[in-house]
């Protein structure tokens, strides 16, 4: 049963990571036709690097499953989060300063990409 909870759960965030991945194209998809290139791309970074950060977290906290593993879970979600924070930061400094990325755009496809989160309940409405 705890395995079964735990691939059901770690099912869900994938489906949540493609959720983002589709957000994060679409956005820029439509920026894209009503906008510049260079736009769309930056769009897209942002969006990138929302993705890459949110699938460290899950291959971390997802590692572990049952109640015997408790404390590992915790462990996994605690570093997973630290990663996270630290790895967006990084990537936010690196993407940002390279000269062709617009700022503003990069910071909306990071935003919306991120904002898709919300619909975490969705993918997590497990049948118990």
């Amino acid at each position: 049963m705890a395995t079964a909870l735990g691939q059901k759960s770690k099912r869900s965030a994938y489906l949540l990571l493609l959720c983002q991945t589709l957000v994060a194209v679409l956005i820029a998809f439509v920026v894209w036709l009503g906008s510049e290139q260079s736009a769309a791309i930056s769009v897209l970074k942002g969006g990138l690097v929302v993705l890459i950060t949110n699938f460290l977290f899950v291959r971390l906290a997802f590692r572990f499953t049952g109640a015997r593993n408790a404390e590992k879970i915790y462990s996994a979600f605690m570093l997973g989060q630290v990663l996270k924070i630290m790895l967006t930061a990084g990537l936010c400094a690196f993407v940002l300063q390279q000269p062709q990325t617009q700022a503003g755009w990069f910071f909306l496809g990071f935003v919306l990409t991120l904002l898709a989160q919300w619909s975490a309940p969705v993918f997590f409405k497990l049948k118990t």
